[in-house]
């Protein structure tokens, strides 16, 4: 097909989040119509999308599937992850792409925690605060010679060592593809895979989670992997909530088996606009954990709009698609 003309004779239609459709509206220089997806209930949804082209969203449930639908022919994800995405029920043919951009932002939070973490510092700021300059202890420390362990070394894991070698820190990343050169290119301490989880932990000052989500990966880290951690050592989560059990690490959280932990992602999140804990078991009584939301920044956004749009574009024109991780 040329890339001159387009693949529909009218135009393209998208529904997507009320995040994205401004952005991505203005982006596209094709002809389209956006329909935002506001607090529709599942059957309205299934009827739109089900009269779309382009769906791009970070979930594609069951319930929005029409019986017989030939569309959607393009979901695409607006984050990395695509478990939000029930591929059983697209339509045959449909292509499923994801989108990076978010390693920076991610990689950035994530030391934000460590150095957060590793100086005391909301206890620090709360006796300043009422005039009392003791350390505790005495003197603080710094990250440099610490040893960092970055489990996923996809993009958010290559960001993350470079950040650690920064810091002077003796990084090892364990993947589920272990990969040589990629170690050698980064200058890493070690580098291997998953499956050698529990030979690397005692070892660890620092664990952060950076791997998706999957059932090879729910549960990774439980009580028996906690336990094998130093006292002092602290764990970190912007991956997926799940790839730690719950339970697990509030009880070491709790019994302070750990140093602490900072968590970036989580085990419940709210539907729309409600408040709502984000957790079965209350980590906010702790103090030995920092807790932010899942919160993107501005720049990630940013990027995964141009690259959305341009993919709608290429398939708008028939062209072959970045990113593509399923097709129905």
């Amino acid at each position: 097909m040329s890339a001159d003309l387009p693949a529909f004779d009218r135009p393209i239609r998208i529904l997507t989040g009320p995040l994205f459709a401004p952005g991505v509206g203005a982006k596209l220089k094709i002809r389209h119509t956006i329909t935002v997806l506001d607090r529709q209930s599942d059957s309205e949804i299934a009827q739109i999308a089900a009269e779309s082209e382009v769906v791009a969203s970070a979930a594609f449930k069951s319930a929005w599937r029409l019986s017989g639908a030939r569309r959607p022919g393009l979901v695409h994800s607006v984050g990395a992850g695509i478990d939000g995405i029930d591929r059983a029920s697209l339509p045959a043919g449909c292509k499923v792409c994801n989108v990076y951009g978010h390693e920076r932002g991610v990689a950035e939070e994530a030391f934000m925690l460590i150095l957060a973490l590793q100086r005391g510092l909301f206890g620090l700021d709360a006796a300043l605060r009422r005039g009392d300059w003791t350390l505790k202890p005495a003197l603080l420390s710094e990250l440099r010679g610490r040893r960092l362990l970055i489990l996923g070394f996809g993009h958010i894991g290559a960001e993350l060592a470079r950040f650690g070698s920064f810091f002077g820190m003796e990084v090892t990343a364990l993947t589920r593809y272990p990969s040589p050169e990629r170690a050698e290119k980064l200058g890493l301490r070690e580098f291997g895979a998953l499956a050698d989880l529990e030979r690397h932990l005692p070892e660890a000052d620092f664990v952060i989670v950076a791997i998706p989500h999957t059932p090879d990966t729910e549960n990774l880290i439980g009580e028996k992997q906690l336990q094998k951690m130093k006292p002092t050592a602290f764990i970190i989560n912007v991956g997926r909530a799940a790839v730690i059990n719950e339970d697990a690490l509030y009880q070491a959280l709790r019994g302070r088996r750990i140093g602490g932990a900072g968590l970036g992602v989580w085990y419940v999140y709210p539907s729309g606009d409600e408040k709502c804990l984000p957790a079965h078991l209350p980590f906010q009584e702790l103090d030995n954990l920092i807790m932010t939301p899942h919160k993107a920044t501005q720049e990630t956004v940013d990027y995964r709009i141009e690259e959305i749009a341009e993919n709608i574009r290429r398939f708008a024109v028939g062209k072959p698609l970045k990113n593509v991780v399923y097709t129905a």
